[in-house]
């Protein structure tokens, strides 16, 4: 299986996996693909909505042809996708950040080359009210910082410096990340969030700090395992990547 530029192809309900914070959910496919997500909370709107075939999503995919797997860390809803590709393995621990804020969503994902170098694409299309609203007004700042609107949302896009605009069909950033075998490179780590309420435009990266969790056990295949415990501190609503080392950064 490998990936494609357009919208991501349906699977069957079972292969998908669930990241929640209580306050809304996030359905995540075995090609990384976030394919359905209400946002900031459970009874909002869609921003994501590729699963019903919408124009929402957003993807972290090896670029490479790959087979998948993946499953859940001990202890809670921390989900690890993994993909044996023809170049070597990868992985992604995806989660949404606890505790959940009512306005505010934050997805954390971390790109791991297990064995092997690795290039992953990084697709964010985000497209509030169920697809009618998509990303307007995106802006990059001297520091690779991504903000813009989708509809009422504050969007905010930060960890991936060389991500640009993914062109009008599908309005939204791509980026390409590339991890030297065996690492967890920090600065591959694409961030996306959304807020009701605007932010500062340097304000502190509150998932990067009010996340941990243990380290993930050595890992069989197959769904049906729970995550580590998470621990709770501060509140933040936002959808993203994360790759460094010791805890998790945030795309805000």
């Amino acid at each position: 299986m490998n990936s494609s530029g357009g919208v991501p192809a349906p699977h069957t309900l079972r292969d998908y996996a669930l990241l929640a914070d209580g306050e809304r959910g996030a359905l995540v496919g075995p090609r990384g693909d976030i394919v359905w997500m209400c946002a900031p909370a459970w009874d909002s709107d869609a921003v994501f909505t590729a699963l019903i075939g919408g124009p929402g999503w957003y993807t972290v995919t090896p670029a490479e042809p790959f087979v998948h797997g993946g499953y859940y860390e001990q202890g809670g809803l921390i989900w690890r996708s993994r993909w044996i590709t023809t170049g070597g393995i990868v992985e992604c621990r995806e989660a949404l950040a606890l505790p959940g804020d009512p306005h505010r969503v934050t997805v954390l994902r971390r790109v791991m080359a297990v064995d092997g170098d690795a290039r992953v694409g990084v697709r964010l299309y985000p497209a509030a009210g169920f697809g009618r609203r998509p990303l307007s007004e995106p802006h990059r700042d001297e520091e690779g910082r991504w903000t813009g609107r989708a509809g009422e949302l504050y969007v905010r896009f930060t960890g991936a410096p060389g991500a640009e605009p993914a062109g009008p069909d599908h309005p939204g950033l791509h980026a390409e990340l590339r991890l030297a075998a065996g690492t967890q490179d920090p600065d591959a780590a694409p961030r996306s969030a959304f807020d009701r309420r605007k932010r500062q435009r340097n304000s502190p990266p509150v998932a990067a700090e009010g996340v941990r969790c243990r380290p993930g056990p050595a890992g069989r295949s197959g769904r049906g395992r729970s995550p580590p415990s998470v621990k709770r501190r501060t509140p933040t609503v936002s959808a993203g990547t994360w790759c460094p080392p010791r805890g998790w950064s945030t795309i805000r």
